[in-house]
């Protein structure tokens, strides 16, 4: 019997492990290497209309999927690792301040930022505030700019001065449709939990 525990339990700590995914271009492939994944998609569009490929494009660029992705150290003299210069970290790459205004408005205290399910609920929450600055969802380069900018920086405009971060956002927007597209093919769909099974 205790034998059996163990296996059940390996089992299950095997698939709640998470994957940075190899080929990133295809979403029908992370998903596949990533399967409950879909839940935490399917739940940010049920809670905040935010699109599945939106998020998903915005969470490759961001970090390529890694849940410990976290700006470079600065260096002093060149080679002695010093202090990050921002405390943006994990899957969202959100900084500390704007998780902890998420963490206050939804309550969702035990949120961590290299947690995949409380990463996209943060991004389909930031998103779901776009129409105070009049983007609409399927404007996938503002949505874009207005996550790094913030919605303040967007409406003051200060990307203009910024054209890698204009280039950025419309290959975030491409990735977006591509993945859109292939969503089709491999419609997402709900995965039972271990706790579901008994």
């Amino acid at each position: 019997m205790r034998n059996h525990l163990i296996t059940i339990i390996a089992i299950f700590l095997l698939g709640c492990s998470t994957k940075i995914p190899m080929n990133q271009d295809d979403i029908c492939i992370i998903i596949d290497e990533n399967p409950r994944w879909s839940n935490s998609l399917l739940d940010a569009k049920k809670k905040w209309n935010a699109e599945p490929s939106t998020v998903m494009a915005i969470i490759r660029q961001e970090s390529s999927f890694d849940p410990n992705a976290a700006p470079d150290r600065e260096k002093v003299l060149g080679f002695i690792p010093w202090k990050r210069p921002s405390s943006a970290r994990g899957y969202s790459q959100a900084v500390e301040a704007t998780w902890e205004q998420y963490q206050k408005e939804t309550g969702n205290r035990g949120a961590r930022r290299s947690n995949f399910d409380s990463s996209v609920d943060f991004i389909g929450w930031y998103l779901s505030k776009a129409p105070s600055a009049r983007i609409r969802s399927y404007e996938v380069d503002k949505l874009y700019i207005a996550y790094h900018e913030g919605y303040g920086g967007y409406k003051r405009k200060s990307y203009k001065d910024k054209a890698w971060l204009q280039d950025v956002a419309k290959k975030v927007k491409y990735n977006s449709i591509r993945y859109q597209r292939q969503l089709k093919s491999c419609p997402l769909k709900k995965k039972k939990s271990f706790f579901n099974i008994f």
